[in-house]
């Protein structure tokens, strides 16, 4: 039976949430959600949702960066545990259940087969750039390719799993198996970062700082990874596979020993390959792997 409830400040969710008011939380009864999972709250700027868990909060089919927040649109429905709550305008309120606080102690970390596409972007020269430049200008040079990069990320639905030195990690989970739909989703990520670096750069140099344009390659590799924890933090969100550690081998490599600047493997290709231009580029020996690749890059005009 669905109920409703009226958020006025602040909702929590989770699978206890001790020591909160009845009409002030969420309960889901599910051992992989977390006993404090994310807490909606209102802000200045509309109602927001910041993640606090182990397993994951996903929206509107979208899995959440750990520990990120971000606004909920009316109809927007989040997912937990096998549940759904959806945001809804002026709802007439209903009380829930009563929450009692002995419902297990642990969360049960889950892990999960997830066929994904994931997306690298790697920065070029970083390094040289890093020892030669002072660090409030190193922060302000990669502060605005993350930002901007995420924003992108986000807009094609995608998640963001880290920012890693000097790289930028972001994967789609493809709940459906696998589908086109998410790997071309992150082609057109990996494109739009690419015609966004103009304006970074233009933006660099209204800040003051006098760089040469940012260079970058891109990575984009599909395939089945296990998706858990190695660490006690909800951010510590582990993703481990072969085509991940694919994707950074090939985004060190696009516009350096492969031409151009987004390079593929060949699941990925073969997923997006009737609906954006691609160029064969053959079997490559990529760096720390046995065997060859064979590899396709993404044409952008």
């Amino acid at each position: 039976m669905p109920h409703r409830l009226v958020l006025t400040d602040k909702i929590f969710l989770g699978r206890v949430c001790r020591g909160i008011e009845p009409d002030k939380c969420i309960i889901v009864r599910n051992p992989t959600v977390s006993r404090d999972h994310a807490v909606v709250r209102l802000t200045r700027d509309g109602v927001e949702i910041t993640d606090l868990s182990k397993n994951g909060t996903w929206v509107n089919d979208v899995r959440m960066a750990p520990g990120a927040s971000r606004q909920l649109a009316d109809g927007d429905c989040i997912s937990l545990g096998g549940t759904a709550i959806i945001r809804i305008s002026h709802p007439q309120a209903a009380p829930l259940p009563s929450a009692t606080d002995t419902w297990g102690e642990q969360t049960a970390i889950k892990p999960a087969a997830a066929f994904i596409t994931s997306l690298v972007a790697d920065v070029r020269g970083f390094t040289a750039f890093s020892q030669h430049a002072e660090s409030a200008d190193v922060y302000t040079f990669i502060k605005a390719i993350f930002a901007r990069f995420t924003t992108i990320v986000n807009a094609h639905h995608g998640t963001v799993k880290d920012y890693i030195g000097d790289a930028v990690f972001a994967f789609w989970e493809h709940p459906d198996g696998c589908a086109g739909d998410y790997a071309v989703s992150a082609c057109q990520a990996a494109i739009d970062q690419m015609r966004s670096v103009p304006e970074i750069h233009r933006q660099l140099i209204r800040r003051g700082l006098t760089v040469e344009p940012p260079r970058l390659g891109w990575g984009l590799t599909s395939g089945l990874i296990t998706l858990s924890h190695f660490g006690s933090r909800s951010a510590d969100l582990a993703l481990v596979g072969d085509c991940v550690n694919l994707a950074f081998r090939l985004s060190s490599m696009a516009s350096k020993t492969l031409p151009g600047p987004i390079v593929m493997c060949a699941q990925t290709a073969s997923l997006v390959s009737a609906r954006l231009p691609l160029v064969d580029l053959g079997n490559q020996s990529i760096r720390g792997r046995a065997g060859e690749e064979h590899l396709f890059g993404l044409q952008v005009t």
